[in-house]
């Protein structure tokens, strides 16, 4: 799933040329915008399936973590398979936390089983529909993506010297994650953090 649609994107500014701005490069700036907004903001704003493989915690409770990246995967809403040592598990009795971590009242998690032992797929997501805002700031990152790819400044340039003057160009700092001001500050605002310890 993705915060902004192709039609969306065509129907912005100067996007309508296919020759110039094809289905693929938007379907891949709509992927970059997505990943963008979630790695920034912690969690996704829709809906979306996981399925991760951690080591047992030898007792009722355990963190939901991205095996590749270690963050959290807040706001679980579903879980539908869970297997210890590859013995299916009863998810009817997990209670699910939006810090990202499932409690069982029936068994512990892991068994003294040493490594990644435990299976865990399920959905998350902090709402089932994109926020206003988080669409909008979705479609904006694909539009500049897009632009970006066809022009012939260097992504690293400060400067630029045309027969206008000399521009200074925009950065990216470190709490700015795209360089377009007002979609940083939508993506600060909407900004969510794990809990440091469970």
């Amino acid at each position: 799933m993705a915060y902004c649609t192709l039609s969306q994107i065509r129907a912005m500014e100067g996007m309508e040329e296919a020759y110039h701005y094809t289905d693929t490069a938007i379907n891949e700036g709509i992927g970059f915008a997505t990943s963008v907004i979630d790695e920034f903001t912690g969690t996704s704003w829709e809906y979306k399936a996981f399925d991760i493989t951690v080591s047992g915690s030898n007792r009722r409770r355990i963190s939901l973590e991205d095996p590749f990246d270690g963050r959290r995967i807040l706001f679980p809403r579903t879980i539908t398979t869970l297997t210890i040592d590859g013995v299916s598990q009863d998810t009817s009795v997990l209670a699910l936390y939006p810090e990202g971590y499932l409690v069982s009242s029936e068994y512990d998690f892991g068994y003294d089983s040493p490594g990644n032992n435990i299976r865990i797929a399920g959905t998350a997501g902090i709402t089932s529909v994109a926020p206003d805002d988080i669409a909008w700031a979705a479609r904006t990152i694909t539009r500049q993506y897009v632009i970006d790819l066809l022009s012939r400044v260097d992504d690293r340039a400060v400067l630029m010297t045309n027969e206008l003057g000399t521009i200074r160009l925009a950065q990216p700092g470190t709490k700015q994650p795209t360089g377009l001001p007002q979609v940083d500050v939508v993506l600060n605002r909407r900004r969510q953090r794990g809990p440091a310890i469970i």
